[in-house]
């Protein structure tokens, strides 16, 4: 299963981050917690979005992330919390775990970030389980200097493009085919022409890929 799918069905909120801090996925989840739809936040610098405090008060989310650098260093991200903000302006306590997924080259990735309110976590986790068991991806490999993400070719249609943007949005299969008027064996065969196109493996990659190039 694509990790965007897990991403998409799941009740936990949840958004995905490319390795230059920019905000790729943004669940429904996210958004009920939140309260930012993902046209507000697609595209955009995670920090400015999140503004994580430690419980001390201190900033943790920075355009310098420290997530990027225990990533692009080999660590691993273990489970945190922190005080984060939402649109209202209230001070929400979240629990976070992340998920490392390896792009096609060696300077991309996606940080997948699972949230709740810290008084719960068992449904986090076992989505976590869930998409570790599926995706058995290697380590993320050190950025090479000098490498740079080739453009997608061909061009996408207008109608691809919008299904793209659904995905981002968190819209499931059976969504985009509710809200196109078109059935659900359509709109697979678009999602596999735009992984053709672009030339990735899961649907998580191609709404990064999109957000890197500008195509969204």
């Amino acid at each position: 299963m694509d990790p965007l799918d897990l991403i998409t069905r799941a009740g936990a909120a949840a958004f995905a981050t490319d390795e230059r801090g920019r905000i790729a996925i943004w669940n429904k989840g996210a958004q009920q917690m939140l309260g930012h739809p993902a046209s507000q936040v697609l595209g955009k610098s995670c920090h400015d979005i999140i503004c994580g405090q430690d419980v001390f008060g201190n900033r943790f989310c920075d355009r310098q992330c420290p997530l990027t650098f225990m990533v692009e260093r080999g660590e691993s991200v273990r489970h945190f919390e922190l005080d984060i903000r939402a649109e209202s302006g209230e001070i929400v306590p979240a629990s976070f775990s992340i998920v490392v997924m390896p792009g096609p080259r060696a300077r991309q990735y996606t940080l997948i970030h699972f949230l709740e309110r810290v008084a719960r976590r068992r449904d986090v986790d076992e989505l976590i389980r869930r998409i570790l068991t599926e995706q058995h991806a290697p380590p993320v490999s050190r950025p090479a200097a000098g490498d740079a993400p080739a453009p997608p070719s061909p061009m996408l249609t207008a109608r691809e493009i919008q299904i793209l943007r659904l995905l981002a949005d968190g819209t499931s299969t059976q969504g985009i085919a509710d809200s196109l008027f078109i059935s659900v064996t359509t709109t697979r065969n678009h999602v596999q022409n735009i992984l053709r196109k672009l030339d990735v493996h899961s649907k998580l990659e191609a709404v990064s890929l999109a957000l890197r190039t500008h195509l969204l």
